[in-house]
């Protein structure tokens, strides 16, 4: 019982660390898309 309680916490914490790396670098590529774009319009 104690192993099978260890293994989903492990899996929920692994699960949430993923999907938060994940989202941070969502918005590290979408910024420097828009910092482009803007940069593009400027110059243009």
């Amino acid at each position: 019982m104690n192993d099978k309680l260890n293994t989903i916490i492990w899996l929920l914490i692994g699960s949430s660390v993923i999907s938060s790396i994940f989202s941070i670098i969502m918005i590290t590529l979408t910024v420097r898309h828009d910092r482009e774009v803007t940069g593009g319009r400027k110059s243009s």
